[in-house]
């Protein structure tokens, strides 16, 4: 008879520790963020024909992105933000200290990949005298996204990348992923 009264009383007992008799928030559904591979590495050369480590200017990468969401207000959006980190390191044809670097943070519609919005930044570093590599982290980035009973956020990407010339492209796919 006692062990029917404990199998009895367990599931109760589970089902009162779950009850929420704090104030806290749920977690918030974030849009899956991710770095766009063709457009993870910028490398400059100086102008002429010749391009090898002599002539390097600098060669950056985009190393990660962090962040998170919060609901908006009325729940009707996501407010996303997120920072990228760069690692940089300056080449022999460098001439100053200080290199500006292109980026980006695109949102994407993930159900037929139409870019809904893009914003592009700069990121400027500067390198310590005979420092030659460096890693940097952009100021937030802040997003907000509706969402409702049409749009949730598994709708949206969220892709971050270097800004991009024709040539760097190009470079970038023949040298491939690194």
């Amino acid at each position: 008879m006692r062990w029917r009264f404990v199998l009895v009383a367990l599931p109760l007992l589970a089902l009162a520790a779950c009850s929420n008799t704090t104030n806290t928030r749920l977690p918030v559904a974030c849009p899956r963020p991710g770095i766009l591979a063709e457009g993870a590495d910028l490398t400059r050369y100086r102008p002429g024909a010749v391009r090898d480590l002599t002539t390097l200017e600098w060669d950056a990468r985009i190393a990660g992105i962090s962040g998170g969401c919060n609901p908006g207000r009325r729940n009707a959006s996501i407010e996303v933000t997120l920072t990228a980190n760069f690692g940089l390191e300056r080449g022999a044809g460098t001439e100053g200290r200080v290199i500006d670097l292109p980026w980006f943070v695109a949102v994407v519609d993930n159900r037929d990949e139409r870019i809904l919005s893009r914003r592009a930044f700069t990121e400027r570093v500067t390198f310590a005298r005979n420092e030659t590599r460096t890693t940097v982290e952009s100021g937030p980035i802040s997003l907000s996204l509706p969402v409702g009973e049409e749009r949730r956020a598994n709708d949206y990407r969220i892709y971050v990348s270097f800004d991009l010339s024709p040539e760097d492209f190009a470079f970038n796919l023949r040298r491939g992923p690194r």
